[in-house]
């Protein structure tokens, strides 16, 4: 298993909650453009995705560490996490499975057992 970066931006508070925001949209003032949902170390490369992207975009990067815990919580805060009417991207580099009821669109690798190696071979390789 690679080594993954921490996230200051993490707490065991906030997974309690099943999902927070790691990464805040930059300007308050504007809509978010884009919502990047993950769990475990896609966390890490939505944070550097959307650093490559924000010049340009107004993007909020999620954990969602455990989706029924998230599914628990007050619709209240389950929308001030996902608001819903921004385009949402989940990336889960093992199963969709489940991610559809949060994102518009999921990127995974369901259908490829079998393949490993070096973990920034891998990723590259299915495009993470």
């Amino acid at each position: 298993r690679g080594g993954i970066p921490a996230l200051e931006q993490s707490s065991r508070e906030k997974a309690l909650q099943g999902a927070y925001i790691v990464v805040q949209e930059e300007d308050s003032t504007k809509k978010c453009d884009l919502v990047l949902l993950a769990t475990g170390s896609e966390v890490s490369l939505c944070v550097q995705a959307a650093a490559a992207l924000s010049s340009n975009n107004n993007i909020r990067v999620v954990s969602m560490p455990c989706q029924e815990v998230f599914l628990a919580q007050s619709s209240e805060y389950q929308e001030s996490i996902l608001p819903g009417d921004v385009p949402t991207l989940s990336v889960e580099a093992s199963c969709s499975h489940g991610w559809h009821r949060f994102a518009h669109v999921t990127h995974s690798i369901d259908n490829s057992f079998g393949k490993s190696g070096p973990a920034k071979a891998v990723c590259e390789y299915f495009g993470f």
